[in-house]
């Protein structure tokens, strides 16, 4: 009786570890459904207002060709400054979701890097175009044709930036992305 009674303890005890680990992955799993949401929301959001002032821009173009405004009709259609205003904010809103989602990635990013390598930014919260590849390849996107698409560069310019990358690693190169990938 006595061996039975020290069995059921230890297996009660056993199962109370198990069902406060499950409590904990539970719980782990609410909070990660809440931030997908979350983000989901905000690109939703961000995509909305994006189409609006597309369409905005439509609407000033047609009051120029209807008014006959022909030269400031080709004026804006040659200017590059929407384009570059959105992109801007784009950069700036990638930025920040991502640094919530990953807040350490710089420093961890960092301690992958030789010490005099090492990256400061310039802005608290603003990535540099470097920081914003490794952030992609941490996202799971390692194609640099996308990855150039995505920051608007050249794919010689993204084979370039990651290979300097590797090349300043303090540990393995070959293993530089996968260590990237593992940043939490």
């Amino acid at each position: 009786v006595r061996m039975t009674n020290e069995k059921l303890k230890a297996l009660n005890e056993e199962l109370t570890d198990f069902n406060t680990r499950l409590s904990e992955a539970n719980r782990a799993i609410a909070e990660n459904s809440q931030i997908k949401e979350e983000y989901i929301a905000q690109y939703m959001d961000q995509c909305s207002v994006y189409i609006e002032k597309l369409d905005g821009y439509r609407r000033s173009l047609n009051k120029l060709l209807n008014a006959g405004k022909t030269d400031e009709l080709r004026k804006a259609l040659k200017s590059t400054d929407l384009m570059d205003e959105e992109l801007k904010a784009f950069y700036k809103n990638f930025d920040t979701t991502f640094l919530k989602l990953f807040p350490d990635f710089v420093e961890q990013f960092n301690a992958l890097l030789v010490p005099e390598e090492r990256i400061t930014l310039k802005k608290e919260g603003q990535l540099n175009t470097q920081l914003r590849i490794f952030a992609l390849v941490r996202l799971g996107i390692t194609d640099s044709v996308k990855i150039a698409q995505f920051l608007r560069y050249s794919v010689t310019t993204i084979y370039n930036y990651r290979t300097k990358t590797r090349n300043k690693s303090a540990g393995p190169r070959a293993e530089f992305e996968d260590e990237v990938m593992k940043i939490m």
